[in-house]
């Protein structure tokens, strides 16, 4: 048990919580919109640099499903969020995306356990639907309704 209200004991939809580790703040901004206009994603929190990215997961480790991490930070490395989610719950997902990946980097991250891997600049429609797919599919259209 989490400590956090099972939302479908109240009959409301569940919701994909994600945790963004992003320090441009243009591009975070247009992330997290990103993923707030796909339904049932809730962005939780966002972190600029690795100390408040490894601290936030420490104490809150139950509370995501997916953590977005970028490598590049104007302060440490997203290497150290990818090393604290090593030891996550099965249902957790963390996706790397970054700029300018070579092959060697991809593996290096598969390595540490991140599920996926993307590039900002090439990959993003990629991402996009990685994180619907994890959403689940869009709710039902109600009778009568547009």
């Amino acid at each position: 048990m989490t400590g956090l209200a099972d939302p479908i004991d109240k009959g409301e939809p569940q919701s994909l919580k994600v945790f963004v580790i992003e320090d441009e703040m243009v591009l975070r901004n247009l992330l997290v919109d990103a993923l707030r206009s796909i339904p049932g994603v809730e962005v939780l929190f966002y972190a600029d640099n690795e100390v408040s990215a490894t601290n936030w997961l420490s104490s809150h480790d139950s509370a995501w499903d997916l953590a977005v991490v970028d490598l590049h930070l104007r302060q440490g490395s997203g290497v150290g969020a990818l090393n604290c989610c090593i030891t996550r719950r099965e249902d957790q997902r963390v996706v790397v995306l970054s700029g300018q990946l070579s092959q060697e980097v991809r593996l290096k991250c598969l390595a540490l356990r991140a599920d996926a891997v993307f590039d900002k600049a090439t990959e993003m429609d990629d991402f996009l639907a990685y994180c619907r797919a994890l959403a689940g599919p869009p709710p039902a259209a109600v009778p009568g309704m547009p």
